[in-house]
């Protein structure tokens, strides 16, 4: 009898025992997966430039406007009459002095010259230019000087006026001379310089031009165009 109790007691610890190595969870076996992130992923983009306002877009882009007003004094002199009457005209207006010289220069011979000046204005010539004006666009006001060559102004005027786009100017012709004043050239200025506005010009002759400072100085004050 003790013998069979025994032989039950050992089978119920035998039990006892399985029972409780089969719940036992192995910590070391198994791959677990990673905790989630507590925080999602920003789904803000990364921020772009700011684009410049239209205000500094248009400074970046603006070019400096030419300034525009100024006073030109154009002038062809062959004995050096005209250019003095010229650079009178400047110290008045404080203008920009420019010599209108041809490509091919004249004769100093002045017998020679009469008879080139006229077989240019039997042609019609236009005799081309040395050089041309800067900046054109900046000068409103434009006085064009010349001696008067056959009662006409040189041809070389009119190559000079034509190679230009008048619209908007004025023109103030000045003219030395003999004696002839502006000869024909005042009723051909219009339509070598079209669109200009052709203000009262001043003849002083030759032999004059030394003593006409205080003329001149009248006569742009008259004008009211500086």
């Amino acid at each position: 009898m003790k013998k069979l109790l025994s032989l039950l007691l050992s089978m119920t610890l035998v039990f006892s025992l399985a029972a409780c190595s089969g719940g036992t969870t192995s910590s070391g076996g198994g791959t677990s997966e990673p905790a989630a992130s507590s925080s999602a992923p920003s789904s803000q983009t990364p921020s772009e430039p700011e684009a410049p306002s239209s205000s500094e877009a248009s400074e970046e882009s603006a070019e400096p406007a030419e300034e525009t007003g100024g006073t030109l004094i154009a002038y062809f002199s062959w004995s050096g009459n005209t250019e003095q009457m010229a650079q009178m005209i400047q110290a008045e207006t404080n203008g920009d002095l420019f010599e209108i010289e041809p490509a091919t220069p004249y004769t100093d011979d002045y017998d020679t010259l009469l008879d080139v000046a006229q077989q240019e204005q039997a042609d019609n010539a236009r005799p081309e230019l040395a050089s041309q004006v800067e900046s054109w666009d900046s000068y409103d006001v434009v006085f064009v000087g010349y001696p008067d060559w056959w009662s006409d102004a040189p041809m070389l005027i009119y190559s000079f006026l034509e190679a230009y786009d008048w619209e908007g100017k004025t023109l103030v012709p000045f003219c030395t001379s003999g004696g002839s004043g502006f000869g024909r050239s005042l009723d051909k200025l219009p339509e070598s310089a079209q669109g200009a506005t052709i203000a009262e010009g001043l003849h002083v002759s030759g032999s004059s031009v030394d003593g006409a400072s205080e003329e001149i100085a009248s006569w742009i004050d008259s004008l009211n165009v500086t």
